[in-house]
C-alpha cells in the first residue's frame, strides 16, 4: 500500500499546511522522511523522502536554489516542507519558480509547529503501511504455496490471481499461443512491435508493461502485464494481466509475483514428468526397432503404454538432415535446445496425424522422428493415404521451418510385433535412397523401391563393392586422380536417357564440353554407350555407388 505526498496532507500538522508548489507532483509516493541539517543533505539520499527544513542549511557555498531543487528531483524526492516565520518569512519565489519548473511539491509549515510533531504521524503511518503490505503479502504467500501443495493446475491459479487482482488473467507458451484465460476475449491480441513501448516494472521478474490490442474487445487498445516464465534458463511461457477493469496498484504485484512463482513450478513439474515419459517411450520403441522384445519388463512396459503390437504397422522415419545448423555454436551448449525443436517438430507431426487417427506411435531416435501407423485392414489405398498423409505433416513441418531438410522413409508391412524391426531397417534403407536421389525433402517407400530393393540388401551385407562394374571404377579412378567430373557427366547423361544436349543443359556446360567428355569415357573404360545393356549396368553400378557412400 504507498502512501503518497496527497495523503500525508491529511497527516497529523500538515492537514494545516499548503502545497505552494509542484503541484503536478502530488502524487509521489513517499517513503520516509528526514530533516535537512546540512547543505550536502542530497548528497544522501535514496528516493522518496519528506524532507523537513527551515531553510536554516541552506543550499549551500556556490549554488542558488534553483540548483538545490533540481538536485533534489534527480534524487527523487518526494516533497520539501519549509517551516516559515522562523528562519524565512516566506518560501522564497526562487524556489517556488524551481520547484513549479521542475516538479517537486512545497509544502509550508507553520513555524511553530515542531518538525517532530510532523515526524511521528507520518513514520507511524510509513510503518502501518508496511505492515499491512507484510500482512497481505504473508496471506497472498500462503494461498498461493497452498495451490502449489495441492497440486492445482494453471486454470485455478490464473483464477485466484484475477479474485485478487480484479482483472482478466491469461497464460501463454513461449509462441503466445493461450493456454488458459479468465476471459475469452484477451486470448488473441495483437503487441506492438517496437521494444521500446514496453515498460520495464521490475527487474525481479523482468515484467514489463505494454500497450496491446484486442480484436474481441471492438480492437481496443489495452494496458497488459506481461510477466515471462522461466525454467532449466529458457522461457517457457507468459502470464498477462489485462488491465480492463482497473490500473494495477502496488499491492497487486506482489499476487503476480507469487502467481508467476507457482506457475513457473507447476510448468517445471509438467516438463519434468514429460521428459520422464518421453525417455521412457523413446527407450522402449528403442527395444521394438531392434526386435528385443523378448524380457518380461519389454512387455510389462508395453502393457503399461497400451499399445497393441500384435497388428500390422507400417514404420515410417521423418529423417532431420540438417538440425544441427539450427545452431551453429558447440552442440553440447545447445543440447537442451535442440531437444526443444525436435518436440516442437514431434508434436507438429502428431497433430496432423491426429486428424485422421488418434490410434499411432510416435517417438524419437537420434535426429529421426519414429512413427508407427497401424494398419488393421491393409489395401493399396491405405497405403496411399498414409504417404499422402505423411507428406502433408512433412509440408507442415517445412512451412514454419523452411530451412529444414525432413526427408521420409516407409518400411515395408510389418504385420506383427516380430516384423517391425524388419520395415524399420526398410524405412532406412528408403531413407538412404531418397538421400541417393534428392537433397531436398523426399518422402520414399521401400515398396516402391523396385529393383534398387535388391540394392539396399546387398549394401546392408556391404558386399556391393564387388558388383559395381569395372568400366565404372576405372572412371572412378581417372576422377580421383585428375579431379575430374566424368562420373557426374555419366550420371546426368543416363538421367537424361542419353541426350547429350539436355543433360550439357543440366551441368551447365558447353555441348562440345559433354561431347568431349564422353569421348574420354569411351577410351578411359572401352565402353558402348549406345549398348542398352550397358546403359543399364552403368546406373546399377552408379547407385550402388550412391549407396556405398550413404553407408560410410
Amino acid at each position: 500500500m504507498e502512501i503518497t505526498v496527497k495523503d500525508l496532507l491529511q497527516v497529523g500538522p500538515l492537514k494545516t499546511s499548503q502545497v505552494v508548489a509542484g503541484y503536478q507532483k502530488i502524487d509521489n509516493v513517499v517513503k520516509g522522511v528526514t530533516i535537512i541539517e546540512a547543505p550536502d543533505i542530497v548528497n544522501w539520499l535514496s528516493g522518496g523522502e519528506l524532507l523537513l527544513t527551515s531553510l536554516y542549511a541552506g543550499p549551500g557555498e556556490g549554488m542558488n536554489y534553483r540548483e538545490f531543487i533540481r538536485k533534489m528531483v534527480e534524487k527523487n524526492v518526494a516533497a520539501l516542507a519549509i517551516k516559515v516565520r522562523r528562519f524565512v518569512q516566506e518560501v522564497p519565489q526562487e524556489i517556488i519558480e524551481s520547484a513549479n519548473e521542475f516538479g517537486l511539491p512545497i509544502i509550508e509549515l507553520d513555524g511553530n509547529v515542531p518538525f517532530i510533531d510532523v515526524m511521528y504521524p507520518i513514520m507511524e503511518q510509513l510503518f502501518n503501511s508496511q505492515v499491512v503490505k507484510l500482512k497481505y503479502y504473508k496471506e497472498v504467500q500462503e494461498r498461493f504455496t497452498a495451490l502449489a501443495l495441492q497440486c492445482e493446475d494453471v486454470n485455478v491459479i490464473v483464477n485466484t490471481l484475477e479474485e485478487l487482482v480484479g482483472n482478466p488473467v491469461a497464460i501463454y507458451d513461449k509462441n503466445f499461443k493461450c493456454i488458459m484465460s479468465t476471459d475469452p476475449a484477451i486470448e488473441e491480441f495483437e503487441a506492438p512491435d517496437e521494444f521500446t513501448l514496453r515498460e520495464n516494472i521490475s527487474e525481479k521478474f523482468f515484467y514489463y508493461r505494454q500497450k496491446v490490442c484486442y480484436p474481441d474487445l471492438n480492437n481496443q487498445w489495452v494496458s497488459q502485464i506481461v510477466v515471462p516464465i522461466q525454467a532449466f534458463t529458457q522461457i517457457r511461457g507468459y502470464l498477462t494481466v489485462a488491465e480492463l477493469n482497473r490500473p494495477l496498484a502496488d499491492m497487486d504485484f506482489i499476487s503476480i509475483e507469487q502467481a508467476a512463482t507457482v506457475t513457473t513450478l507447476d510448468m517445471v513439474k509438467h516438463f519434468a514428468v514429460k521428459e520422464v515419459e518421453y525417455k521412457f517411450k523413446n527407450d522402449l520403441i528403442e527395444h521394438i526397432l531392434s526386435g528385443e522384445l523378448s524380457s518380461t519388463n519389454a512387455e510389462e512396459r508395453i502393457n503399461m503404454m497400451d499399445w497393441n503390437l500384435d497388428r500390422p504397422y507400417y514404420v515410417v522415419l521423418f529423417d532431420l538432415k540438417n538440425i544441427d545448423d539450427y545452431f551453429l555454436e558447440n552442440r553440447s551448449q545447445h543440447k537442451m535446445a535442440i531437444q526443444s525443436l525436435k518436440t516442437e517438430i514431434t508434436k507438429t507431426i502428431s497433430g496432423v496425424i491426429k486428424t485422421y487417427t488418434r490410434d499411432f506411435i510416435i517417438g524419437n531416435k537420434g535426429d529421426k522422428i519414429v512413427l508407427l501407423w497401424p494398419l488393421d485392414n491393409f489395401s493399396e489405398n491405405s497405403f496411399e493415404s498414409l504417404k499422402k498423409i505423411v507428406k502433408e505433416a512433412q509440408g507442415q513441418v517445412k512451412k514454419s521451418m523452411k530451412e529444414l531438410v525432413i526427408q521420409v522413409g516407409i518400411g515395408d508391412v510389418a504385420k506383427d510385433r516380430k516384423e517391425i524391426s524388419r520395415s524399420y531397417k526398410e524405412a532406412i534403407d528408403a531413407l538412404s535412397y531418397g538421400e541417393m536421389t534428392s537433397k531436398e525433402c523426399s518422402v520414399v517407400s521401400f515398396t516402391e523401391l523396385g529393383v534398387f530393393r535388391i540394392l539396399c540388401k546387398f549394401a546392408e551385407r556391404n558386399s556391393l563393392q564387388e558388383f559395381i562394374p569395372k568400366p565404372l571404377l576405372k572412371i572412378l579412378e581417372y576422377d580421383e586422380e585428375n579431379e575430374g567430373e566424368l562420373v557426374k557427366t555419366l550420371e546426368v547423361f543416363l538421367e537424361c536417357n542419353g541426350n547429350a544436349s539436355r543433360a550439357a543443359k543440366e551441368l551447365f556446360i558447353h555441348y562440345k564440353t559433354i561431347l568431349y567428355r564422353l569421348e574420354r569415357i569411351k577410351e578411359i573404360a572401352k565402353l558402348d554407350l549406345e549398348d542398352s545393356n550397358i546403359r543399364l549396368e552403368l546406373e546399377m553400378g552408379l547407385k550402388m555407388l550412391h549407396l556405398l557412400g550413404n553407408r560410410k
